[in-house]
């Protein structure tokens, strides 16, 4: 056997006695990245598909990723959480990734035709199941050893371009309803609405405050790489206007003075009462009242007021159990 051969060979054993834990020691501030797949097509026996799996978890491997592999997923998706553990698309990807705790997931197949080995590796993002990158490989005609070898490597460089993911900031775009709010990002200030931003990934806290309308606060998660956007509806304050009693006393005085209006043209022409001294030949008082412009103004007015009156009540708030209602605000977030 030659000595490259030979050090294949060692390195297979080592690998295949390693602890199932190899490469899954959590550093601070690591990133966790889960093997949510890694599925075999053709010849390949268990003690080589072993390999492949060691291979792939020390490629992935490194000081700012905690790799979750093996029986540690199928662990955490046990109970309630079963049925993910045969999710295999993007619908599903984002509960796989919040029930592993994971950034990011990784899926990988190797399939064998004639000692050909073809390895396919993805790199999906835990947040909205879409696929950041990719790793294609294939080691033709190879034994047991180089193949190992070669998941190894191209394990080793779907992690490089993982790392180049992790360390891009995130586009995150801001929106309020209505426009113009002030962005009060991680306590400093950052522009108003829609507000484009670049953040690093991680936890962060966003502060909206427009005039006339209820500050409001939202912490929030970015993975780095990845356009996410915020959509927020601000809440009016309150008005201390009181339109419902006003509206009422408005509708009382404008019925009022209507009723006074028709009474009022009603005594049009009718005769003012006079002494017999005054009366003339017929027993008829000459003095006659004159009241229907008198009616008719009151009666217009009356119309009008009861009308300014049942707007104030159309603007006052509805009342929910006796208690007036506040606006709703809506959210919404393409994370």
């Amino acid at each position: 056997m030659s000595p490259c051969r030979f050090l294949l060979a060692f390195l297979g054993v080592v690998a295949l006695t390693a602890p199932a834990a190899w490469g899954q020691a959590e550093s601070p501030g690591a990133q966790r990245v889960a093997i949510a797949h890694l599925a075999f097509e053709g010849k390949i026996p268990e003690g080589l598909q072993d390999l492949f799996a060691q291979r792939l978890v020390q490629g992935l491997s490194a000081a700012r990723f905690e790799v979750l592999r093996g029986s540690d997923v199928q662990q955490r998706l046990a109970g309630p959480q079963a049925p993910l553990a045969a999710c295999q698309s993007a619908a599903c990807y984002p509960a796989m990734a919040s029930a592993l705790d994971a950034s990011y997931l990784i899926t990988a197949q190797v399939a064998e035709s004639n000692k050909t080995y073809t390895m396919v590796m993805e790199i999906i993002n835990g947040r909205t199941g879409a696929v950041l990158a990719s790793n294609r490989e294939r080691c033709e005609t190879c034994g047991a050893e180089e193949a190992g070898e070669k998941m190894g490597l191209a394990a080793s460089a779907l992690r490089e371009r993982l790392e180049a993911v992790s360390r891009a900031p995130a586009h995150f775009l801001v929106r309020s309803r209505p426009a113009g709010a002030s962005v009060i990002m991680d306590g400093r200030q950052a522009g108003v609405t829609p507000l484009d931003a670049e953040l690093p990934g991680g936890a962060h806290h966003v502060q909206l405050v427009l005039s006339g309308h209820e500050p409001m606060a939202r912490s929030f998660t970015l993975v780095s790489g990845v356009d996410e956007s915020l959509d927020l509806d601000l809440v009016a304050v309150p008005s201390t206007f009181p339109y419902r009693a006003v509206g009422w006393s408005a509708v009382g005085t404008g019925a009022a003075l209507l009723v006074a209006g028709i009474v009022t043209m009603t005594l049009d022409n009718k005769q003012i009462g006079c002494s017999a001294d005054e009366q003339d030949v017929n027993h008829h008082c000459p003095w006659v009242r004159s009241t229907k412009w008198w009616g008719a103004a009151m009666m217009g007015v009356g119309a009008a007021v009861a009308t300014t009156g049942g707007f104030f009540l159309y603007l006052a708030p509805p009342r929910l159990g006796g208690i007036p209602a506040t606006a709703a605000a809506g959210y919404s977030a393409a994370f």
